[in-house]
């Protein structure tokens, strides 16, 4: 391991793995009123150690992190392909559509180019109710498809990836259907589709354009339990000044370098965590689509 105190890390996966065992193993008595949300727990929740192993905990061989967390537990994306475009968002232009590939901002010229129907959706989805409801399905089948283009393409990387996904979901949903007779489509709407829902929650309001500022990262002082859920991604602005500090390092590293006060200035500061968010976001656009417009 990195460190000794990299057991947390451990103790989460472990958590993360066991949880949802446990309900999939106890779906009858849970019944789905309980299965699903518990589901959607736990598949945000391993999404959210996807994103932690990737940046290189608990292991200091890569190869045995990437093990720990390409299970595909939430089903719909390779692991190996989100370990890619993620490093690559962190070294991109925050926030370019042309550059970004975690950019929600549209293009000028392929605005100019859209029509009144696709206008609309873009607005709308700087609203974060329509973010996590359904640009979730959205977004969902178009990272699909982009990666099956390339497989089509020829791309053999991506190929290698896309194949031990689905023999990675294989297992699962025979595990899931196959051995525990929990329904498929239950375990999906609860994993997948809930666990999508709570994880984009997180990334909504991390990054904006701010004209004249260089800072384009939030603070969301959101409590524990959603700081939990996040692993503290939501303390975004120390995460992208040391992305390899360890989640349960990153308030520390918060408080060392001023992140508070570097997000007030640029107006990406949320004291009221999550709820603020929803309070001022859930209709009405967090900014334009086109950036700077």
């Amino acid at each position: 391991m990195n460190s000794r105190r990299e057991w947390r890390t451990l103790a989460l996966a472990a958590a993360i793995y066991g949880g949802t065992a446990a309900v999939v193993a106890w779906h009858g008595a849970l019944g789905p009123w309980l299965s699903v949300p518990l589901l959607a727990w736990f598949g945000a929740w391993h999404l959210s150690m996807q994103h932690e192993v990737l940046h290189g905990h608990p292991f200091r061989r890569q190869w045995a992190n990437d093990l720990l967390g390409s299970v595909p537990l939430t089903l719909w994306i390779p692991y190996r392909e989100f370990r890619i475009d993620h490093l690559l968002h962190h070294e991109a232009d925050l926030t370019d559509p042309h550059l970004d590939n975690e950019s929600y901002y549209v293009d000028p010229e392929r605005w100019e180019r859209a029509g009144r129907l696709r206008r609309a959706v873009w607005w709308a989805n700087r609203t974060i109710l329509f973010r996590i409801f359904v640009w979730t399905i959205v977004s969902t089948g178009s990272y699909v498809w982009s990666k099956v283009a390339r497989v089509l393409r020829g791309d053999r990387s991506v190929a290698r990836s896309v194949a031990l996904h689905l023999v990675g979901v294989a297992v699962v949903l025979w595990l899931v259907a196959g051995v525990a007779g929990m329904p498929w489509w239950q375990y999906a709407l609860g994993a997948t589709y809930g666990g999508r829902i709570l994880n984009a929650i997180r990334p909504f309001p991390e990054h904006r354009y701010v004209q004249g500022s260089e800072v384009r990262t939030a603070m969301v002082m959101a409590g524990p339990a959603m700081s939990l859920l996040m692993l503290n991604n939501n303390l975004h602005v120390a995460h992208h000044a040391k992305a390899g500090v360890a989640w349960y390092d990153v308030p520390r590293l918060a408080r060392e370098m001023g992140a508070e006060q570097v997000a007030k200035d640029a107006g990406l500061y949320f004291p009221g965590g999550y709820l603020e968010v929803f309070r001022r976001f859930s209709f009405r656009p967090v900014d334009a689509p086109v950036r700077g417009a």
